[in-house]
């Protein structure tokens, strides 16, 4: 099969090979899957190129997302067809062989159907961002009725925050950095959008909510968004947080907040329990279909090195995705 590997860390363009390798075969439980469609995430390319982490395997096939079509069944798995549409999460999650490639085998818990309508590359998406906004939007619970405010509202997860967020009846503030973002933020259904730079978030949110504030903060930079989040937190309102890349330490002013009881969660949708991937992957089966699929860019596998450097230098434009004809 046709593969993209590297076998020691550092820039793409120096270390990304494209060859052959072994197919690999399905064994007890487990489900061999020809993919077409694979999304780099930020995990892949800081992974590949942090020399001081070093390799976790000789040979790594990167990715953990990907979407194609069931090759073969290993026994004992029912539920699924040969020649089925299906979508894969957690592919690169402690193995060696990722989804950049022409197949992969994995348990079959970690194989779902693809949604009628969608294609592969919408399919590559549906791992990691939309399982990690999944579960920070509903993990304390239904949000019906509730403010959900979500300050990285164009960006890969945050896309699909909004998304979840307003299918469970919640009102969304989203926030974003440009004009042009702030339409894409409003088309995926956000009732009100905050310009960075430019508007007032505090003034903004507690204007919008009647002074109440944010019942749940979908934050991507938990430590340098504090400042504000504590002056705009509802009375037991949540903020559930899946990155924090700029300032990765925050400061709390206690007091204040537990008064307000407030509570705080971090997503690592690698590390999810089952319970809530299955929670998501069967709202992913009746909701994402609808959904906009924010894709940056397509790249054939032949190129994956270029796709991983596009993939870093993007930023709030949605999932690179490689394309495996």
């Amino acid at each position: 099969m046709r593969a993209g590997w590297y076998e020691k860390n550092g820039p793409a363009e120096e270390v990304i090979v494209v060859g052959d390798m072994p197919t690999p075969e399905a064994g007890p439980g487990e489900v061999l899957v020809r993919l077409h469609a694979s999304g780099i995430s930020p995990s892949d390319y800081k992974k590949r190129g942090n020399a001081k982490g070093g390799m976790e395997f000789p040979r790594i096939v990167p990715h953990s997302d990907g979407a194609g079509v069931v090759a073969a069944l290993g026994v004992g798995v029912s539920g699924l067809t040969t020649g089925q549409r299906v979508w894969v999460f957690n592919g690169q999650w402690e193995r060696p062989y990722g989804t950049a490639a022409d197949y992969i085998v994995l348990p079959a818990f970690q194989v779902r159907p693809l949604p009628d309508g969608m294609s592969f590359a919408e399919g590559a998406c549906l791992g990691i961002p939309a399982m990690t906004s999944h579960r920070a939007v509903f993990m304390d619970g239904p949000v019906r009725g509730q403010w959900v405010y979500v300050p990285g509202a164009a960006g890969r997860v945050g896309s699909y925050a909004v998304q979840w967020a307003k299918w469970g009846g919640a009102r969304v503030i989203g926030e974003c950095g440009s004009a042009d973002k702030a339409r894409i933020v409003e088309a995926l259904g956000a009732e009100r959008v905050i310009l960075r730079g430019k508007d007032d978030p505090v003034a903004s949110i507690l204007d919008m909510t009647g002074g109440m504030g944010a019942d749940r903060i979908i934050e991507i930079e938990f430590g340098g968004n504090m400042p504000v989040n504590e002056r705009i937190i509802a009375e037991g309102g949540v903020i559930a947080s899946y990155a924090s890349a700029k300032a990765p330490k925050a400061t709390i002013s206690v007091s204040p907040r537990r008064a307000r009881n407030m509570s705080m969660h971090f997503v690592h949708c690698y590390t999810m329990n089952d319970a809530a991937k299955d929670a998501a992957a069967a709202d992913i089966a009746k909701a994402a279909a609808g959904f906009i699929h924010r894709i940056a860019g397509i790249v054939p596998l032949a190129e994956l090195a270029r796709a991983h450097r596009d993939a870093e230098n993007q930023s709030g434009t949605g999932q690179m995705v490689v394309e495996i004809p």
